[in-house]
């Protein structure tokens, strides 16, 4: 059977020779993995492992330290002979042997390219046989239990790359006018308001889609015991390349009458109209339309991450500074307070990616960087808001726990990569630099576009706003 270790380790090793050879591609998923126990899974796994790293960038992000080193050695004993042969010249000598060295070393960490397309179709692989370990319940021991043909499907289905429909205003528009089924709510809104005998007007609903983003990790090059350590810096960029504003603004009207049916059935009353003389804040701001897309930019320690503003059809926005909605129009505070009249903004925040940084630090104690980034659907706070803000008691909501919406809705598809270990300019510096007796700093860009399924992504980030309506409305509801 293909499950039994030894014949996993030849397969893999077949595969191996494949693809080094570029005549065929490593599947994701092979006809006998059905029949394999938890034994082969876990030898396949081994193997794919083995090819992951030898098809791996990110280690050779940490050879600033390990080449600096071979260098520190190679000169030590080459300047031992070449003292006698130069004299005065020997310590050139000596670094340019150095360099050579430690050019030849960085040259045989780094995988080729054949290796690197190994080592990705190895991880898919990889991450499909962990899916299938977990199904098959291997943690319990013992062989596994055996899946039926269409429990093996389902495993098989679950992260297999997508057959992508553009996201458009036509292609959400079926996924919209499904029955919406919510997530778990409890945990997932923290805070209480009092509007109790208040007239509550909702003054803007918000909801920020996340189109780009950016995570990052790096290391701070060091100086120990004689070596110089160089820096290495990981980047990860994503974005969707093109932006259909008015698909989002489907989702977003579908959300807004998503709220109000649901504060309706639990009884809470909310105005929905502008009150005559105007509110404690002036909504007065545009959100995005098809003519003007709005973004907001955001920095988040190692990560950034862009949004577009979106607002239900005709709702205008309170304008934001650095300090958000800031005081508003005090005296119409006081008076609206002597009235038992209450303002809310509602900001929600429709999150495409998790990222994964190994954040930063010096060289000397963590010699790699490593950075990434993967879709994943959250709905969760603003980077700037809360999820509800009462504009006169001073109450406020927030996501205690962001909701993660189960489903594949998007592929993160690599379109360019830069890595200072393959660069021809960027090898030359790294030997100057060693020349000089400095570590080399050592640097990786990946660049991803975001292919969003049209019906998909419409259908999660519904089921995600819905879920925090119904938690916001049974806040609203505690508070009245």
């Amino acid at each position: 059977m293909l499950g039994h270790p030894k014949r996993a380790a030849g397969w893999a090793l077949v595969c191996w020779g494949l693809v080094q050879g570029g005549a065929h591609a490593m599947e994701r998923v092979m006809p006998d993995d059905a029949m394999r126990d938890c034994a082969g899974i876990q030898a396949e796994m081994g193997e794919m492992d083995k090819l992951i790293q030898a098809g791996s960038t990110e280690r050779t992000l940490g050879t600033a330290a390990a080449g600096a080193a071979t260098n520190v050695g190679t000169q030590v004993v080459t300047s031992q002979v070449a003292s006698g042969l130069f004299g005065s010249l020997g310590g050139l000598a000596a670094r340019l042997a150095g360099a050579t060295a430690q050019a030849t070393v960085e040259s045989k960490m780094t995988a080729t390219p054949e290796a690197q397309v190994a080592a990705a179709q190895a991880k898919q692989r990889h991450a499909f046989l962990s899916q299938l370990q977990k199904a098959k319940a291997c943690e319990a021991g013992g062989s596994g239990r055996a899946l039926s043909p269409e429990e093996f499907q389902k495993v098989a289905a679950a992260g297999a790359p997508l057959q992508v429909t553009a996201l458009s205003r036509e292609s959400v528009g079926n996924a919209l006018g499904t029955p919406i089924e919510t997530l778990p709510t409890q945990g997932v809104v923290n805070g209480k308001v009092d509007f109790r005998g208040k007239t509550v007007h909702l003054t803007e609903f918000r909801v920020l889609f996340e189109v780009a983003g950016e995570v990052t990790a790096s290391t701070r090059g060091g100086y120990l015991l004689g070596t110089d350590y160089g820096s290495t810096r990981a980047t990860v960029i994503y974005k969707v390349p093109q932006v259909d504003i008015a698909a989002f603004q489907a989702i977003t009207d579908r959300a807004f009458e998503d709220f109000k049916a649901r504060a309706s059935a639990a009884g809470v009353q909310l105005v929905y109209s502008v009150p005559e003389g105007g509110g404690v804040y002036v909504a007065s701001e545009p959100a995005s339309t098809p003519a003007q897309p709005v973004f907001l930019d955001k920095s988040l320690g190692y990560s950034k991450r862009k949004f577009l503003v979106m607002a239900p059809t005709g709702m205008m926005l309170v304008p934001r500074g650095f300090a958000g909605i800031g005081a508003g129009n005090i005296s119409r505070r006081i008076e609206w307070g002597g009235s038992n009249r209450e303002g809310i903004s509602i900001t929600q925040t429709v999150s495409i990616a998790e990222l994964e940084s190994s954040g930063g630090g010096s060289t000397i104690f963590k010699r790699t960087s490593s950075a990434e980034a993967s879709s994943q659907l959250t709905v969760g706070n603003s980077p700037e808001d809360f999820l509800v803000q009462s504009h006169v008691s001073g109450g406020l909501l927030r996501i205690g726990e962001s909701v993660r919406v189960p489903g594949n809705f998007a592929n993160f598809r690599t379109v360019s990569t830069f890595d200072s270990n393959t660069d021809a300019t960027s090898r030359a510096i790294g030997t100057l630099q060693n020349l000089m007796g400095q570590g080399a700093n050592m640097t990786k860009k990946v660049e991803k576009a975001v292919e969003l399924d049209g019906p998909a992504t419409a259908r999660l980030s519904l089921q995600g706003l819905a879920t925090v309506n119904q938690a916001v409305v049974e806040a609203l509801r505690a508070g009245l």
